[in-house]
């Protein structure tokens, strides 16, 4: 069995790579989740479409740090039981995988093996990211075998050696320069099979900044409300946001939300029954972002 960690920041399109994947590989793969707070949205979104997998969710907590035991004994568990060629572990995007990393070493044995880690890099958004929150973007990049830009479809090879430059990247890090919807099944096939040979320290905590409040039962009619709703919570009156998402279900139709850097995205959904939302952010406004949803607070916490 083999462990591949698919990390990247918040909104970086991890899960829409981990769905190309799947596709491309024709392979089926174990998905391990860890989510900033208790929605469980991204494993909805994995399900929707022909390719269902099988999903176990980590929400208690980051499992690089407070959840080191368990995250183990989770994988240990699927290995035992279910023992398929590959787990993907999808962190938080405010997670440590160096972290999961020195915890993958406590279980490592003979029938587990680790996988070059994939970074997923938003091509858009990545610079304010490394500014804002360097311990986790710089850890994300330091534990790195592979460096995918999301959402450079119409990058040029020049774009991509520019961001290449930016980030820093060591030359021995695998750093395709086309976006991932380009690629032979052959580049996909390497991700499988490229060996972590990396060592890397266990980055020390960084300050806590963000938090998250995930709701349920939101209170959306219509697309234009749910934007009129998105609208005010990106005017700065609820904290800073960084990352929403969630599923909205109005009489006539489900839609999915994702809200990335200030920019808001809205998407049909396919066999949604529940309203959620998860809200990330900075300094966040408890009881207004509910009072202008309109909904049930699941959770509300730190990272």
């Amino acid at each position: 069995m083999q462990v591949l960690i698919i990390s990247g920041f918040l909104g970086a399109g991890k899960t829409s790579f981990i769905k190309a994947m799947t596709h491309a590989t024709g392979r089926q793969f174990v998905v391990v989740e860890n989510e900033f707070g208790n929605s469980n949205i991204d494993s909805k979104l994995l399900n929707q479409g022909d390719n269902s997998m099988k999903i176990y969710e980590l929400t208690e907590g980051c499992i690089c740090c407070s959840m080191n035991m368990d995250f183990s004994l989770s994988v240990m568990t699927i290995a035992n039981s279910l023992n398929p060629d590959y787990i993907i572990v999808e962190p938080s995007g405010v997670a440590m995988p160096s972290r999961i990393l020195e915890s993958l070493r406590k279980i490592s044995y003979e029938n587990i093996g680790v996988l070059a880690p994939v970074v997923i890099v938003d091509s858009k958004n990545f610079i304010s990211q490394k500014n804002f929150y360097p311990e986790y973007f710089n850890d994300q990049l330091n534990t790195a075998g592979t460096v995918v830009l999301s959402k450079s479809e119409n990058l040029s090879p020049e774009d991509f050696n520019e961001i290449h430059n930016l980030l820093g990247i060591n030359n021995n890090i695998n750093f395709p320069c086309e976006h991932y919807s380009k690629w032979p099944r052959e580049k996909w096939l390497e991700l499988l099979t490229l060996k972590n040979g990396r060592s890397q320290t266990p980055a020390p905590t960084p300050e806590a900044k963000l938090s998250s409040l995930a709701l349920t039962n939101i209170n959306i009619s219509s697309p234009d409300e749910l934007i009129y709703k998105l609208e005010n919570l990106l005017s700065g009156n609820y904290g800073d946001i960084v990352r929403s998402k969630g599923f909205a279900l109005t009489p006539n139709e489900s839609i999915n939300f994702s809200v990335v850097n200030g920019l808001y995205e809205i998407t049909g959904a396919n066999n949604n029954s529940n309203s959620d939302i998860v809200v990330i952010g900075e300094d966040l406004q408890i009881e207004k972002i509910n009072k202008l949803f309109g909904g049930q607070i699941i959770e509300e916490d730190g990272d």
